[in-house]
């Protein structure tokens, strides 16, 4: 059976692509929490802190926080940028999204362990949470059909003018 098979048309782009996993974007979200969470606090209208407090117990994990997200920030360029007549750079990061995503995610938690064993910063159960977190969505993603598919293509633009034919084909 053909790996595109057990999908419907609502499956697919407007580029003939099967729309992207969800992993994709669980995977950024994880990468971009301290963004995240530095988002939703400033949309805290009576205390703009107190999420950032509650979640990072110490000022410095949020700022590591935002530090190890920049390479989520790149990669949520490449799938941003995922489309027809994009650059070359973001089709060949694009292909290699998931080797990217686990070397950040390596990264980030390699951080946050340094933290807590050198400095004794973070909380255990978070920071054991994370990890969990992390290598679950590395994994999901590893086993994934759809994002197997997903990574072997690339959209491509796709000429939507009617053929026509010549008169002498008409009959």
């Amino acid at each position: 059976m053909h790996p595109l098979a057990k999908y419907s048309i609502n499956d697919f782009d407007k580029h003939n692509c099967l729309k992207l996993s969800f992993i994709f974007y669980f995977i950024l979200v994880f990468l971009l929490r301290g963004y995240v969470v530095g988002i939703l606090s400033l949309s805290n209208l009576r205390d703009k802190l107190s999420l950032i407090q509650w979640v990072y117990s110490d000022s410095s994990l949020f700022y590591l926080s935002l530090a190890t997200g920049i390479p989520g920030l790149l990669l949520l360029i490449v799938v941003f940028s995922r489309k027809p007549n994009a650059s070359n750079w973001v089709e060949k990061l694009w292909c290699n999204f998931l080797v990217l995503s686990t070397i950040a995610v390596c990264i980030d938690l390699s951080f946050y362990w340094g933290q807590r064993v050198l400095f004794g910063m973070g909380k255990l159960d978070w920071l054991i949470a994370q990890t969990v977190v992390g290598i679950g969505l590395l994994i999901l993603a590893k086993k994934s059909k759809r994002v197997k598919i997903n990574l072997a293509e690339f959209p491509q633009e796709i000429d939507d003018t009617p053929r026509r034919t010549r008169p002498d084909q008409a009959k």
